[in-house]
């Protein structure tokens, strides 16, 4: 059965569109931290486990959330898992220009859960999610926790390796 939450282009569909072209002009306007590949990796790990992890709790058997105007998928739920990309980034963009290790991932982590859960009770007021049987914004909380920690595995992982084949391509070249 599908549930319908709205028929016109509005506030969830304006507010994907506004936070998509803010994170863009802002992935423009910071200094690179990482070459292009890396760049994509993160943003797709962004967009990849942000559909895994909706469609793994708001499909049957949990179904606890459909995402904008209809429990069927539609081209703007895609447009809004995009979204995910960009925070993805700047979640790897910071833990890398801050230098975070040791005890401070977890402070890194938290900070970020918070403001992930910010915009997620932002995106909720705004119509993308309408949670169900019995779901609340503070069941995303490990959600997020997990997510991020792999986040800061994998990018170490990746930034690990990169880094170390610039580095025999410059013992090659000398």
């Amino acid at each position: 059965m599908t549930v319908i939450y709205d028929h016109q282009f509005n506030v969830n569909e304006w507010f994907i569109l506004i936070v998509l072209a803010l994170s863009f002009v802002s992935l423009f306007f910071l200094k690179p931290r990482m070459e292009l590949p890396l760049l994509l990796t993160i943003y797709l790990f962004g967009v990849t486990s942000g559909m895994f992890f909706d469609h793994t709790i708001s499909l049957n058997p949990f179904n606890f959330y459909d995402v904008n105007d209809t429990s069927n998928y539609q081209l703007i739920d895609f447009i809004s898992y995009v979204m995910y990309g960009p925070f993805a980034y700047f979640f790897v963009y910071f833990y890398e220009k801050f230098k975070i290790t040791g005890m401070k991932n977890i402070l890194y982590v938290i900070i970020w859960t918070v403001v992930a859960i910010c915009v997620e009770w932002v995106a909720h007021k705004a119509g993308i999610f309408h949670y169900r049987n019995g779901y609340k914004l503070f069941y995303s909380i490990p959600i997020y926790l997990f997510n991020q920690t792999i986040l800061i595995g994998f990018s170490n992982l990746i930034l690990s390796e990169f880094k170390q084949k610039q580095k025999i391509k410059q013992v090659i070249k000398t």
